[in-house]
């Protein structure tokens, strides 16, 4: 019985294909994240990019401070988001290859600071320090600043708008709306007998977009 035994260019032919898909995985990712060429820091130096990978910020304290200061506005999503260009800027740096982003970068002036900049700072100082000269340092941070701003702007998910209850001398009623102004707005073109002012009972919870609920009191008040 004889066995098969691969020739050192099969086995050469199989890495680089290996190397090849794993390029192309990288690039496809960084195209979804807005970031073009990236993958060829991988490719140009297979090597160094292996040796030197695990420089780069912890996922998990990235994501603790993002919560901490936007788990009221963005989601888990916007934040993996977030992770995830900031660690690919940061492995750039790292392999002294530039990036090409699609994204327009935001005039500094006009940069909201939705988090601290001493607390970035000292994230990536206490992680980033050891390995990266101060410029790199500036630099991840202004992007970090960045891609936050970006994705406040422009958000995965938006929570929905509260419902507010109002009351009339007769009736409750409840709608949802972004404010109290649109709520009174959309009760008296939906109820045009309603005349004289409506008080607002209490606002919060959810319920499907533009839907509105008049209830008599004698519905729910037991007769004395």
């Amino acid at each position: 019985m004889t066995q098969s035994i691969p020739s050192p260019s099969d086995s050469t032919m199989d890495d680089v294909a290996k190397h090849q898909q794993l390029i192309e995985f990288v690039a496809a990712e960084d195209a979804a994240n807005g970031e073009v060429s990236c993958g060829q820091m991988v490719g140009n130096n297979f090597s160094a990019y292996l040796e030197n990978r695990s420089i780069n910020i912890n996922d998990n304290n990235l994501r603790n401070l993002l919560r901490e200061h936007l788990g009221h506005v963005l989601t888990e999503s916007d934040f993996d988001l977030i992770i995830s260009q900031v660690s690919r800027r940061i492995e750039s740096l790292v392999m002294g290859v530039d990036i090409v982003t699609t994204n327009q970068p935001v005039n500094d002036t006009s940069l909201v600071e939705h988090i601290p900049k001493h607390c970035l700072q000292q994230l990536f100082y206490s992680e980033l320090g050891k390995f990266l000269p101060e410029i790199s340092i500036t630099q991840i941070l202004q992007f970090t600043r960045q891609a936050i701003h970006k994705s406040v702007l422009q958000p995965h998910h938006t929570w929905p708008n509260p419902i507010w209850v109002l009351t009339t001398s007769e009736k409750l009623y409840i709608a949802q709306a972004a404010n109290l102004e649109g709520t009174v707005a959309m009760v008296r073109t939906q109820y045009p007998e309603v005349v004289g002012t409506l008080e607002v009972v209490t606002v919060g919870g959810v319920l499907a977009p533009n839907q509105i609920i008049a209830l008599e009191y004698s519905q729910f008040l037991s007769s004395t």
